[in-house]
């Protein structure tokens, strides 16, 4: 009687580990979109504060602050954060100003005033 030697995978083996790494990958993705998001947020959050301390330089070398990040010397801004300048809660440009800071990819929206009511932060995390 001759002897057969099996090799491969059976049909019902596929199926198992398929099914398993299926499994793994519904768990893996979400988190993998969540950690990316996170990253988003904080190079958007680094932009605001780095702006923010250009602005401070601006004021010093010129008594007003710059109506446009493209005014700030040695401003480098990462590829797809979205910032814009505009007057504080005073609507004087050269007392004050807010930086609004985003990314489309990004989960929150930031937000720093230069000058915040008694008590309040500079810095705003917005959804």
């Amino acid at each position: 009687m001759a002897t057969r030697s099996d090799t491969g995978f059976t049909l019902l083996e596929l199926l198992v580990v398929v099914s398993i790494v299926g499994i793994l990958a519904s768990i893996a993705i979400p988190q993998y979109a969540s950690y990316r998001a996170r990253g988003f947020d904080s190079i958007v959050e680094s932009q605001v504060r780095h702006v923010a301390t250009g602005q401070e330089a601006y004021f010093a070398s010129k008594a007003t602050y710059a109506s446009d990040v493209g005014e700030l010397d040695g401003m480098v801004i990462d590829e797809g954060v979205l910032l814009s300048i505009s007057p504080g809660n005073s609507g004087d440009l050269a007392s004050s100003f807010k930086i609004h800071g985003s990314h489309p990819q990004a989960a929150h929206e930031y937000d720093w005033v230069s000058d915040p009511l008694p008590g309040e932060p500079n810095f705003i995390i917005t959804d």
